[in-house]
């Protein structure tokens, strides 16, 4: 696999002016031979890739515990009904927890709760939500009580304040989206991929697609690659071939930026294959869905322009936290806005949808990786397997 990282700009805001000379750092990997080869959390990861949570019985569910009131025990919902529970342990994977002494499941609410003295982690609501005054690590809100921020952490803060339960299930409990294979759709990629030919696989976005908070991005145990990585070593697993993956996905980036970048940079994309485009988390914050789709039109456009059989999968954006004051009617539009973009050679994957069911069940504290807007290791896995649906045939 060769990556070409956008090292130094990966932590910069949005502000940053792009007319700038941009330093590439061009790290040279084998993606068939790495991903090959993996061993531990790597293979895992590329495996559990490969295999989407709503076809399987087996799940490793990501869990955040909040206390409510001093009065009420700390607790965390499960996705799915669990026909058995096999263990709880913390994010790190460096600490298994006791059924009989840090938890117990309820099956009315199919939820967990935390006895006095259990060994897992909890925060209680003052301490998610604390005073802007206070000390505590805290985003301010955009709207609502400004009074109060959300605890924010955009390293490993939330990581290690998670579990993650590992448990089988009955199938069939998914009623959310389940993407189809893309094979009439994305033909180019796919056949050169089936023929075991190289490709060039480029992903342009915003912090989410730049690695955010992934484990392996925050260099923490159990070191989970970021979901663009994981597609790409997933790739090269299945089908056997050689994937070049260029990340041009930059922190704080909106598509504006992505589609000015392009411009200014008239050698990118010259032999992309295949192009994930994923910006709309800080997009929204503008509330202007036209807008959106002329930029996301105009990067492909400019792809097109430069390599006349480059193929695109669309990407709307998970969720961000409604209690940071994000304009939630907002996501939906956008998500439609990308949809009228899809056609021949053209394909969209609807996270936002993911999120808009995983949040009829779960707290938005079990998915995110920082408290605002970016995935965790869990997260980073939806994506990566709804992309990969996508790609790979599940008859296969």
């Amino acid at each position: 696999m060769s990556f070409s990282v956008l090292a130094p700009l990966a932590r910069i805001f949005a502000g940053f002016h792009i007319g700038v000379l941009f330093a590439l750092t061009l790290i040279t990997l084998l993606t068939q031979a790495r991903a090959e080869s993996s061993t531990g959390p790597e293979a895992e990861f590329i495996e559990r890739a490969l295999h989407p949570f709503w076809r399987e019985d087996l799940q490793r569910e990501s869990l955040f515990f909040i206390q409510p009131d001093s009065a009420d025990q700390p607790g965390a919902a499960l996705l799915f009904r669990p026909t058995e529970i096999i263990s709880i342990e913390n994010a790190t994977r460096d600490t298994a927890f006791d059924p009989d002494t840090d938890y117990e499941f309820d099956k009315a609410t199919n939820s967990f709760r935390l006895p006095a003295g259990s060994k897992i982690p909890y925060r209680t609501v003052d301490q998610m939500y604390p005073l802007m005054t206070s000390d505590a690590p805290k985003y301010r809100r955009l709207q609502g009580d400004t009074t109060r921020g959300v605890f924010f952490d955009n390293e490993s803060g939330y990581h290690q304040l998670q579990v993650e339960v590992l448990y089988r299930c009955n199938p069939g409990q998914w009623k959310g989206p389940t993407p189809d294979y893309a094979g009439n759709i994305l033909r180019n990629t796919l056949k050169k991929l089936k023929n075991k030919q190289p490709i060039q696989l480029e992903l342009c976005g915003d912090s989410i697609s730049a690695g955010y908070n992934a484990s392996k991005f925050t260099k923490t145990s159990p070191g989970c690659p970021a979901y663009g990585e994981l597609v790409a070593l997933a790739l090269a697993k299945h089908f056997g071939s050689s994937v070049e993956f260029t990340n041009l996905a930059v922190n704080g980036w909106n598509s504006s930026q992505g589609l000015e970048f392009l411009e200014n940079n008239p050698a990118q994309g010259e032999n992309a294959d295949l192009v994930i485009i994923a910006f709309g988390m800080n997009d929204v914050l503008n509330q202007d869905a036209k807008a959106f789709k002329n930029n996301i039109q105009g990067i492909m456009d400019i792809y097109r322009t430069r390599t006349s059989d480059v193929e695109f999968i669309l990407v709307s954006t998970m969720l961000g936290n409604v209690e940071w004051g994000m304009p939630m009617e907002q996501f939906s539009l956008y998500r439609e806005a990308l949809r009228e973009l899809t056609g021949e050679g053209v394909v969209l994957v609807d996270i936002t949808a993911f999120w808009e069911e995983l949040l009829k069940h779960k707290s938005f504290y079990d998915l995110t990786g920082n408290g605002l807007n970016h995935p965790n290791d869990y997260g980073h896995l939806i994506y990566a397997q709804a992309v990969l649906s996508l790609l790979v045939d599940s008859r296969d």
